[in-house]
């Protein structure tokens, strides 16, 4: 056989053997969720997390539930990280090994990207940079005490602030399901606002605009962070779900290639205001008459 027939099928397998393993994963984001523990039920929301992904057809999922315990080599296997995990209420003295904090910064500032939702900006308080990445965060006073904080769950209006972000991109303001209002967090410097809502006094909120998503960069990766969804009901929003999905698409690549969906709920809307309906308390057990003798003492 002559040496440019070598070549050719040498380089032809090594064509095959690239086809093959893109076929294996159809050319998806590989994707990482954190999870295990948080003060919200995340052996609810990991599930519907995990769903939405794989449902979108762009990426694929692998959930660890031993956040503690990850090791510099597990993140080299994925694309971007997702944080379903808080140690919170108990947010001191839980941090990773310095090697691998060092190596999930390193991580990131490599081009690869973190993404995380609600409760998650409760991790890792007392590690500064993590902090710096994900650009807002819950805050503490000196004592403890929460500064941050949510008042009534209730639907409420999101209004994008960047409409010419990647994220949200052709993305126009929606009336989100009822969920958490989280309110006065702490943005950081490294932090970009691409959405906010407004956090009204009737509903024991801050009365100012708070802001709902936030983006920021390390190096040549990225980070998409998410004041929404508190529990699956909300996570089924056609809007927290555009902005994960878009969000998570562009921490692991600087694009966007999924599209915002057709059934987008706008404020003003009859559909909005459906969902503003406040759903009325379970009724009270009615109290039981008080007995003869009950009575003779009264």
């Amino acid at each position: 056989m002559k040496i440019g027939s070598l070549k050719f099928l040498a380089t032809l397998a090594l064509v095959v053997a690239c086809c093959s393993t893109r076929a294996a994963d159809g050319g998806k984001i590989k994707l990482l969720i954190m999870s295990g523990a948080n003060n919200h039920s995340w052996k609810t929301t990991t599930p519907v997390l995990q769903k939405m992904y794989e449902d979108s057809g762009r990426f694929t999922v692998t959930v660890t539930e031993d956040v503690p315990h990850l090791t510099p080599a597990e993140f080299a296997k994925y694309d971007a990280l997702v944080c379903n995990y808080t140690s919170y209420p108990n947010v001191l003295g839980h941090r990773w090994p310095a090697e691998t904090e060092k190596a999930f910064l390193d991580y990131v500032a490599a081009g690869h990207g973190f993404v995380l939702f609600h409760a998650a900006s409760t991790a890792w308080m007392d590690w500064p940079e993590f902090g710096d990445l994900i650009a807002l965060t819950w805050q503490k006073d000196a004592a403890g005490k929460n500064i941050s904080g949510h008042g009534a769950q209730h639907s409420f209006a999101v209004t994008i602030t960047d409409k010419d972000h990647p994220v949200t991109k052709g993305m126009a303001d929606f009336q989100h399901v009822k969920d958490e209002l989280y309110h006065r967090q702490l943005l950081h410097k490294t932090g970009h606002v691409l959405a906010t809502t407004f956090s009204s006094p009737t509903v024991r909120g801050s009365g100012t605009n708070e802001p709902m998503v936030v983006v920021s960069e390390l190096g040549k990766g990225r980070c998409f962070n998410c004041a929404l969804g508190h529990d699956p009901k909300p996570m089924g929003g056609s809007g927290f779900q555009s902005l994960m999905l878009r969000g998570t698409e562009w921490a692991a690549t600087g694009k966007v290639t999924i599209p915002v969906p057709a059934n987008w709920i706008a404020p003003g809307t009859p559909e909005a205001e459906a969902l503003k309906v406040v759903e009325p308390a379970p009724a009270k057990p009615a109290k039981k008459p008080a007995k003869a003798a009950d009575k003779k003492k009264t």
